[in-house]
């Protein structure tokens, strides 16, 4: 069998997840070729989604030694720092996210500078985003350090965010539309800020920075009604076309094992795009659904600020009630989990109001939830 073979079948085992059997494909390739890049890349991303991102960064390192334009490998590096608590080396280097995948060909150019740390004071500095709604919610964060710098924010958001922040203190002007933003001395995009503020996991302010906004907080008062149970709202799932919400995000019924053993709870849905599949699970339940009144953010900010608990998987979901200081439980995959939850730790370091729940094992939702309901037995509001 060939060295590219053998990679071929290694990617199968990975997408099959199994991981050990697609290690040792890789092994087996970069033995009979010493110099194919794709087999030592790929071990090292596999090592980094096993949980072993220190292990993953020699291989990585000797991919991108062998060819240093190989994108992928440049890009799995970044990652492995970042998963490792490196930030501040995997920061600079998750920069090559513009020359990979469906990021490749996408940072734009303006026509003024880029910010690179140059003196903001009495500066405007235009934020555009980039990538998932969750990436912008955790790191609009850094538009505080930006205002201590002397700088006013020009927030250049997704269709539906900007409600969210239009009475935050640190943006001086947010829209949808880049067209009605263009009086700035620079531009940057919102994952670079992390980059060019050097932040590490010393100076990260894990602090709530998120309100919502009393407009979008008192409809939700007449909707609920009046309270008389412990609330808590619960999100199962992230996007169903990503390939990580395959290991992120649970089934519905899952989630629902809460629901059940806990009549004595008022459950609140916040998956506001549940499918055709999901949807008569629900509806069997006694999970509370509002399907027309969540026009944007700034709605789900409101629902948000009259829950006593969270409970979400790694989505946007999840980021917004971090953000904004509220009580939160994320259930955690144990295989390909996200940098910015580190590893071998029940907190988060980017949301001190969150707590994780961890699987011990690929795909072992039900031991997490047995904890969560051994947590809800002891919480008080």
């Amino acid at each position: 069998m060939t060295p590219d073979e053998l990679v071929h079948i290694g990617n199968n085992y990975r997408n099959n997840t199994e991981p050990e059997k697609a290690l040792e494909c890789y092994a087996e390739a970069f033995i009979k070729e010493p110099l194919n890049i794709h087999a030592w890349n790929n071990y090292g991303n596999v090592l980094r989604e096993m949980g072993e991102p220190k292990r993953a960064i020699p291989f990585l390192q000797h991919a991108v030694a062998l060819d240093e334009n190989y994108v992928t490998a440049q890009f799995n590096l970044s990652v492995a720092y970042l998963l490792a608590g490196d930030l501040e080396r995997g920061f600079k280097q998750y920069e090559w996210r513009w020359q990979y995948e469906h990021l490749a060909g996408t940072l734009p150019n303006l026509g003024k500078p880029m910010w690179e740390g140059q003196d903001l004071r009495d500066k405007k500095l235009l934020v555009l985003w980039e990538q998932g709604l969750g990436d912008t919610i955790q790191f609009v964060r850094f538009f505080k350090n930006v205002s201590e710098l002397g700088g006013k924010v020009l927030f250049h958001t997704h269709m539906g965010m900007s409600e969210l922040f239009e009475n935050n203190p640190y943006v001086y002007q947010v829209s949808d539309n880049r067209d009605d933003l263009i009086d700035y001395d620079y531009y940057i995009t919102t994952m670079s800020l992390a980059r060019v503020l050097n932040i590490t996991l010393d100076n990260l302010d894990s602090r709530p920075y998120i309100e919502a906004i009393p407009k979008y907080i008192e409809p939700w008062r007449e909707r609920l009604g009046p309270k008389t149970k412990m609330r808590v709202g619960v999100c199962w799932s992230g996007r169903k076309d990503s390939w990580i919400n395959q290991h992120k995000g649970m089934h519905v019924a899952r989630m629902l094992q809460l629901v059940y053993e806990r009549p004595d709870i008022e459950w609140i849905n916040l998956l506001a795009d549940a499918n055709e599949e999901e949807t008569p699970y629900i509806l069997n339940s006694s999970l509370r659904v509002f399907p027309s009144s969540i026009r944007h953010w700034g709605d789900t900010a409101g629902l948000l600020h009259h829950l006593d608990l969270i409970i979400s998987v790694d989505t946007a979901i999840a980021h917004l009630a971090g953000a904004m200081g509220k009580p939160l439980w994320i259930p955690l995959n144990n295989y390909a989990v996200d940098w910015r939850y580190l590893l071998n730790t029940s907190l988060h370091p980017w949301y001190s109001s969150a707590r994780i729940f961890r699987q011990p094992a690929i795909g072992d939702w039900g031991s997490v939830l047995q904890t969560m309901q051994q947590f809800l037995d002891k919480v008080k509001i």
